[in-house]
């Protein structure tokens, strides 16, 4: 359970519809008609939460914040599912949502959307049940990275069948592949293990002697843990070479002409990437890769519109 507030890098699947009298307990103050009313539960530095909070901020929703306790998760004990972020949704009537690209989709979607409610768009994204490898059951989603639009909203939203196609490829790509290269990095030594893991601790919601055995215990289990993280996903001895590599990749595919890859604003793949390269600010993995990439524009780029979106 400790490991949980490391990032959280399992991001979580599923999504469940609760019972009404129960997500009214914990639903978001009530604001006025017409309004979503959303209540994110997180961990401050899961890259996964980060990315939903980037979303709402950008799109000026207004938000409560429920900081999960990584050890206990008394917070969400409401809940079956066991993961975070967690977004409870209320447009008339109480949703909960899991899975961060879910969220994004279904969010996005009832924004662009007048035809169905919030309770239609989350069915449109059933979770499906798979085993994995190591015979563990999880919930997946085979169209989480879709917008659920008719064929008008489309055409508004995405002028040409490609700027579709590459907000999904990269969305997915920063799930797939951006967010397994973070542990990695902000765990490489032993000392930024312990930085990071003071971080934690002060940005989590922990208690004092919580607090000090996260501290320390957290950071010599992630030192190892990351190294096996490294072996599995093939990275290189020099894992920042990899983050480098990313960073770049991406650079190089929003091209020198667009200040986003959704042009003069940025798309979900914006936000998504963001999301997950923010919660590594304060660290020296962040510092490294803002000397050693192209990254720095972009990304200064996107702290401007978030500022401007929660204003």
């Amino acid at each position: 359970l400790l490991l949980g507030a490391a990032f959280a890098l399992g991001g979580g699947a599923g999504l469940y519809l609760a019972a009404r009298h129960r997500l009214r307990e914990h639903s978001a103050a009530e604001l006025p008609a017409g309004n979503l009313q959303l209540t994110l539960y997180q961990y401050k530095t899961c890259p996964f939460c980060s990315k939903v909070r980037a979303f709402l901020d950008y799109h000026g929703l207004p938000y409560e914040i429920v900081e999960v306790n990584p050890i206990m998760r008394k917070e969400i004990k409401f809940s079956s599912y066991r993961k975070v972020p967690i977004l409870l949704a209320n447009a008339g009537s109480p949703l909960q949502l899991n899975d961060s690209s879910v969220i994004i989709s279904a969010i996005k979607t009832y924004l662009i959307s007048k035809r169905n409610s919030l309770e239609e768009i989350v069915s449109f994204y059933p979770p499906m049940k798979t085993v994995t490898e190591q015979g563990k059951e999880v919930f997946e989603y085979g169209n989480k990275y879709w917008l659920m639009l008719d064929e008008k909203e489309t055409k508004r939203v995405y002028p040409v069948k490609e700027v579709r196609v590459e907000e999904m490829k990269w969305r997915k790509w920063a799930d797939d592949w951006l967010v397994h290269l973070i542990s990695p990095n902000v765990y490489r030594t032993p000392r930024e293990a312990l930085a990071s893991f003071d971080y934690i601790v002060r940005e989590g919601k922990f208690g004092t002697m919580e607090g000090f055995f996260a501290k320390y215990m957290g950071a010599v289990a992630m030192f190892f843990i990351s190294k096996r993280l490294k072996k599995r996903h093939h990275l290189q001895d020099n894992v920042r070479e990899d983050l480098y590599e990313a960073v770049n990749e991406w650079v190089k595919a929003v091209g020198k002409h667009r200040l986003f890859m959704g042009g003069n604003q940025p798309n979900l793949a914006d936000l998504a990437v963001y999301g997950v390269l923010r919660v590594m600010e304060g660290l020296e993995a962040f510092d490294d890769m803002m000397v050693h990439t192209k990254i720095q524009p972009w990304y200064q780029r996107m702290e401007e519109v978030i500022q401007k979106g929660e204003v």
